[in-house]
């Protein structure tokens, strides 16, 4: 069921054209994943999501209910902001402030009513798990608490989307895994998510949907199975140990229906034409010389290499 609709959008700002043609549609329950490089719109496209921008060209459409029809996001701010929640890079909450005293500053900025704010709050400390430090002022906080208490001000109203950007910044691989549990768990309590990131491996495994910004425009979107569609030919990597004669294996690979062969030093990368074939003479020639099984990988391509290679126009 559609809950957020980009309907052919485009921003400007003064003669520079950040984002061109945009149509993106956000189904609830979604957990969006939106990448691109620095400076491509994804950011931009995060500030429409939220209403922060108004679109040079197009609509935003917002749809409340399955019994309602979709309004126009800017048009009717004032009413859909407070189902829509935003975290963003940089922490927006009160360094000397305690943890109670800001959800308790947002609840309020979003109207929310003094009893449910006060149950909200409760809930909120406890999901978060913030309920031993909420006596603690903001800047007492790790990182990591920190940045559950950025998330938490921005679910204080319950929203039905939530929108971060790059949430896992600045973090340790232990605190990362912990925020993306945290996002996993809100979404299961009925929150859409939509998450900007430079981490694609995080995106790869966390989104339902993926939409990758290129030069202003979506260049693909959808599920994984679908954005991997177009590149879904089968790669196979072979490691490289020191000692290892790299021309002979080339040399041996070349005999084999391969349509491409990237040489990165410690490992070759191989798409084949004929996977089936390539694979049985490839186990052959392992065995002739002694290689482990370990030594080859079969996959298809990641999320990142995907990314790289729509930015390179491959």
């Amino acid at each position: 069921m559609e809950l957020v609709r980009l309907k052919e959008v485009s921003k400007e700002f003064g003669k520079h054209r950040v984002l061109e043609d945009i149509n993106l549609t956000i189904e609830r329950g979604d957990i969006l994943g939106i990448i691109g490089q620095s400076g491509s719109g994804k950011t931009t496209l995060l500030n429409m999501l939220t209403g922060f921008l108004e679109p040079t060209e197009g609509q935003v459409l917002y749809s409340p209910s399955a019994t309602e029809p979709a309004k126009d996001l800017n048009k009717h701010i004032h009413k859909i902001k407070k189902d829509i929640g935003f975290t963003p890079q940089h922490n927006s909450f009160y360094p000397k402030l305690t943890v109670e005293e800001n959800l308790n500053h947002f609840g309020k900025l979003y109207g929310v009513k003094k009893d449910t704010l006060k149950n909200n709050m409760n809930s909120l400390l406890q999901f978060t798990e913030l309920s031993e430090h909420k006596e603690k002022l903001a800047e007492q906080l790790s990182g990591g608490m920190q940045k559950r208490l950025d998330i938490s001000c921005s679910l204080i109203h319950k929203p039905k989307l939530l929108v971060l950007d790059e949430p896992t910044a600045d973090l340790d691989p232990i605190l990362q895994k912990e925020i993306i549990k945290l996002l996993e768990e809100v979404n299961k309590q009925g929150v859409t998510v939509v998450i900007a990131s430079h981490h694609l491996d995080q995106i790869e495994h966390l989104c339902t949907k993926v939409a990758i910004v290129h030069q202003a425009k979506i260049r693909s979107f959808g599920s994984m199975d679908h954005v991997r569609e177009p590149f879904l030919k089968d790669q196979i990597t072979i490691n490289m140990h020191p000692g290892e004669n790299k021309q002979k294996i080339l040399s041996q690979l070349r005999k084999f229906p391969i349509e491409k062969i990237v040489d990165k030093g410690d490992k070759l990368i191989i798409y084949p034409g004929h996977t089936e074939k390539t694979v049985n003479g490839l186990m052959t020639f392992i065995q002739s010389e002694n290689m482990g099984y370990h030594d080859l990988d079969l996959r298809k391509p990641s999320l990142g290499e995907i990314f790289e290679r729509i930015v390179k126009g491959e």
